[in-house]
């Protein structure tokens, strides 16, 4: 099992992409991995044969565990694979070092049935949307890299057969497991969780237990950020800024001003990072990725826009690499778009800090003469580790975010 991240202790195993007995070459894919972070075709490193797979598809091993074995062309394997039948068959005596050592009682190989003509290149969970709709993946026309075939591929082809079914909101769960035996005066229907539902919710079950969360709430007045925005979208540029985007360089800024808050706690001590990295949690039909966008303190705007913007893309189409998790001191997570006043999030496992970011709300606030003025104001939740981040130093980090928030040249030009 690799090791997919800085925090990956564990794996599991989504697909073999090579049948037992079956011979492969340098580059192919083997199997795909799952973390909770991010789906992973692992390529051979030489020709081969898949000679045993120890982790069948759903099992979850620990980094550096063995799942499979494999030998190289024309090498005796350890145990003979016979070609034409179904039978399990006993381990064979084998001559030291011809192979891989199979202690007593080790499972023996099953011999597997012939490949089919050419693989099908899908993404993990295009492949389990096509059992939950019973499409054939080999009539699905890819739109991924080299025709890699995607979740919305699938639901394409079901939806002009006319056979849609009514799918989960995003990140909410894994499609219904068909006759399901429901728990003891339970009426509804029992669903497996995924893997990566399984492991976020040990992280963040553990997350919330481990970590001394502390909370700052405040509200800043976004209405120059909002117009700035609009002036700047107005003028066509080659990618158009969102509000995040904003926020996420606001975040940059102050974590460049302020180096003392870009730093997590470990269990070997505190770790301060070189360059400012910044988290941004997106919600995929996968469920809650977060890739990082990195080295950005000082990065333009329209840098950080068009970085972040890529990220998130390849959050939704699976497309994120190892690289692109892990590591940083905070996490952006922007609800503003479903209606919600305040959001107090959970600390990300492996950073010290999360802003969590609600809804803009029009309201009145009076002005230096006590008249009503009407004002565009966005609450901000800072979630922070208090066993690194103390109040003081938290306010600090927050109002220095929210003085680039209202002041969008500063944020811009600053």
């Amino acid at each position: 099992m690799p090791k997919l991240g800085l925090t990956m202790t564990e794996g599991t195993v989504a697909e073999w992409a090579v049948a037992p007995g079956s011979a492969f070459r340098v580059g192919d894919t083997l199997l795909v991995i799952e973390s909770d972070k991010v789906a992973m075709e692992i390529p051979a490193e030489c020709d081969g044969v898949l000679l045993e797979v120890t982790a069948k598809v759903g099992d979850v091993v620990n980094v550096g565990s063995v799942v499979g074995y494999i030998t190289a062309p024309g090498e005796v394997p350890a145990v003979a694979v016979p070609p034409s039948t179904a039978t399990v068959e006993a381990p064979a005596p084998q001559p030291a070092g011809s192979g891989p050592s199979l202690a007593a009682g080790a499972p023996a190989i099953v011999a597997a049935t012939p490949p089919a003509e050419g693989r099908v290149v899908a993404t993990p969970l295009a492949r389990r949307v096509a059992t939950s709709l019973a499409v054939d993946l080999r009539l699905v026309a890819g739109t991924g890299p080299r025709g890699r075939i995607r979740a919305d591929d699938v639901r394409s082809a079901a939806a002009q057969r006319g056979e849609v079914r009514q799918t989960p909101a995003v990140g909410i769960g894994a499609p219904t497991v068909p006759n399901a035996a429901p728990a003891a005066g339970f009426s509804g229907t029992l669903v497996k969780p995924t893997s990566i539902q399984a492991t976020m919710a040990r992280r963040l079950t553990a997350a919330k237990q481990q970590i001394p969360h502390f909370y700052l709430a405040a509200e800043v007045d976004v209405s120059r950020l909002l117009s700035t925005r609009a002036e700047i979208n107005a003028a066509k540029p080659v990618v158009k800024l969102t509000l995040n985007h904003m926020v996420i360089a606001a975040i940059a800024r102050a974590l460049r001003d302020l180096p003392e808050a870009n730093r997590v706690w470990s269990d070997e001590g505190i770790h301060s990072f070189d360059t400012v990295d910044v988290g941004i949690a997106v919600n995929t039909e996968r469920g809650l990725l977060v890739p990082v966008v990195r080295d950005i303190g000082r990065a333009s705007m329209a840098e950080i826009a068009a970085r972040a913007g890529d990220a998130v893309d390849r959050a939704r189409h699976g497309a994120l690499k190892p690289t692109d998790m892990g590591g940083g001191a905070i996490t952006v997570s922007n609800a503003g778009m479903h209606e919600v006043t305040w959001m107090t999030p959970i600390i990300n496992p492996g950073t010290a800090m999360i802003l969590g970011v609600g809804s803009i709300r029009d309201v009145f606030r009076p002005d230096a003469e006590g008249r009503p003025q009407l004002r565009r104001e966005m609450g901000l939740v800072l979630a922070a580790d208090h066993r690194l981040v103390d109040g003081v130093a938290g306010l600090r980090f927050l109002n220095r975010v929210i003085e680039h928030l209202r002041n969008p040249l500063l944020l811009l030009f600053g």
